[in-house]
């Protein structure tokens, strides 16, 4: 693979996911993360969205 190839590919992976946690944002759903000592946390998606994205979660 050629590195435009590989930076295609990480660009579609970052906009899925961008695109998945606003869904689930703005359907008020939690989502599944590791702690600090691997332990499973479960965060509202709003939450990471807006602290990831730095900005608000859109309405329907």
């Amino acid at each position: 693979m050629s590195n435009t190839d590989n930076e295609l590919i990480r660009k579609a992976l970052e906009k899925a996911e961008y695109e998945t946690l606003k869904k689930k944002a703005m359907l008020n759903q939690i989502v599944i993360q590791a702690g600090k000592n691997g332990e499973i946390v479960r965060v509202p998606a709003r939450e990471v969205f807006q602290k990831l994205y730095n900005e608000p979660v859109p309405e329907f």
